[in-house]
């Protein structure tokens, strides 16, 4: 029997609350894995072990994910999809200093360091294997991101706000700058037992300073 205007009425309205479930259920599932994936890896966890922790039956794993690799991209792309979002900020289209995109880029970078941990301890395992999936975050995030930092540089040199040097070292130095501060955090703490600051505008003023006019006091600074 053909269902009634009142029982479409109905179903019409339950879709939206059992999408939002959904998606809610996929964040549960995302966050439980991406937890599993920084302590263990990839290769020491177990899809059932990801199922207990969001409190969800295996069927529920695989209703949303093909395997598990699927899920650990899905977790890797969850997280480096904010990475991407770092060049809507409206300075990058226009002509604003390089020094000031530069900053900018540095502050959004920290940001993403701030709230991504667990990331940066599956990105260390990732990178020490260099496997295929370390290709695939190259080839859908980094290439592109690493592209549009060394345009900007290009763009510093053209314009003479800075000094000729080789671009892919400079991508490397500035997010190395950023990411190794965030690494050593803790030791650092431990070692001037103190809080170290990595305040997205604080942090990124000295990584910007730091990149455009090293520590030296000029010219007549002497060299160690």
């Amino acid at each position: 029997m053909a269902p009634t205007k009142r029982t479409r009425r109905s179903q019409a309205g339950r879709r939206p609350k059992a999408r939002k479930a959904e998606r809610e259920t996929r964040v549960m599932i995302l966050a439980a894995a991406r937890k599993i994936f920084a302590a263990k890896g990839i290769d020491g966890t177990s899809v059932r072990e990801v199922a207990r922790a969001a409190r969800v039956n295996n069927a529920m794993i695989y209703y949303y994910f093909k395997d598990k690799e699927d899920l650990y991209r899905a977790v890797l792309s969850d997280s480096l999809s904010a990475l991407s979002a770092i060049w809507d900020d409206v300075i990058f289209k226009g002509s604003a200093p390089v020094r000031q995109k530069i900053q900018r880029y540095a502050e959004g970078y920290i940001r993403f360091q701030q709230v991504n941990e667990d990331l940066r301890r599956i990105l260390a395992m990732e990178f020490a294997a260099s496997g295929g999936n370390s290709t695939w975050m190259y080839e859908q995030y980094f290439a592109d991101n690493y592209a549009r930092l060394s345009r900007i540089f290009k763009e510093g040199m053209k314009r003479g706000e800075l000094k000729k040097f080789n671009p892919s070292l400079g991508v490397a130095s500035l997010i190395g700058i950023i990411i190794h501060n965030f690494i050593l955090q803790p030791m650092a703490e431990r070692i001037h037992d103190r809080k170290v600051d990595l305040s997205p505008v604080k942090f990124s003023s000295f990584v910007t300073g730091l990149f455009f006019n090293g520590l030296g006091s000029g010219p007549q600074a002497k060299t160690a």
